[in-house]
């Protein structure tokens, strides 16, 4: 496919902040004609209400300008709760100072613009960034297959309920009572290896999240639990399925002498 023929970038409810008016209405004039839903704000309390009441899918914000802090808005933007949390978040300034750049990763941002870019820059950034944040799958389809290979239906659930005992004893004493960092490190690692063995790899990355952040691990273990019985419903969809597609596997656990 050439260029001509690509794809256009999917549109997207973007929020833009951005205390200059000037560049605000810039960028605002490049999303739009992109075809993007945009809300412009000046100011970061200004977002974070319309956080709480509005659906966005991306952020574009100014990372400096006019006493404006973009590098303690993008923490406060990743210290919300997840959907929001992973937004992705485009910082836009307008000279790259010494040092800027690595200021902007560390804080949150996921891609730093310098002015003046481009409409197909601002586009390609949103899409890098985008796809950057978006979570993977609740299964691994490739390791789900290579388990059926080894595992019938019954021996493959046995596997999947000996998995799932693992967040079960770990992360319902932590949810019930907290916990020091050190038991949501170890208890998020331990979750982790048990998801990845079963293929459960949304739930195995949010609880790595947890490991690897433990002071936050009273706020990450609510989006863990929640990954946790998603991949349930999913394991059981999966199972169902290969059954249904695949006679001879479903009948796989049945004995000699056994009815099929």
């Amino acid at each position: 496919m050439s260029e001509s023929e690509a794809p256009s970038p999917q549109p997207l409810r973007v929020l833009l902040v951005d205390p200059m008016a000037s560049s605000r209405v810039v960028t605002l004039t490049m999303l739009k004609e992109a075809g993007h839903e945009v809300i412009p704000i000046s100011d970061w309390d200004t977002a974070e209400d319309l956080l709480l009441r509005e659906d966005v899918e991306a952020v574009v914000m100014a990372f400096i300008g006019d006493g404006f802090d973009g590098p303690d808005a993008a923490r406060r933007l990743r210290d919300r709760l997840p959907p929001q949390a992973d937004l992705p978040l485009i910082g836009t300034t307008d000279g790259l100072r010494r040092g800027e750049e690595d200021d902007a990763m560390e804080a949150g941002f996921d891609i730093l613009l310098v002015r003046p870019f481009t409409p197909e820059e601002l586009g390609d950034a949103l899409a890098r960034a985008k796809r950057m944040r978006t979570p993977p799958p609740a299964l691994d389809a490739e390791h789900r297959a290579a388990l059926r290979k080894t595992h019938g239906p019954a021996a493959l659930a046995a596997l999947e309920d000996t998995a799932m005992a693992v967040p079960t004893s770990l992360l319902v004493p932590l949810f019930q009572q907290s916990g020091a960092p050190e038991a949501y490190e170890a208890a998020g690692t331990a979750v982790a290896e048990a998801m990845d063995g079963i293929g459960a790899i949304a739930a195995a990355a949010a609880a790595r999240r947890m490991a690897a952040s433990p002071a936050e691990g009273r706020r990450l273990l609510f989006p863990l639990l929640s990954t946790i019985v998603a991949a349930r419903v999913a394991l059981r969809k999966d199972r169902y399925l290969a059954a249904a597609e695949d006679p001879i596997w479903a009948a796989s656990d049945t004995q000699s002498g056994e009815p099929s």
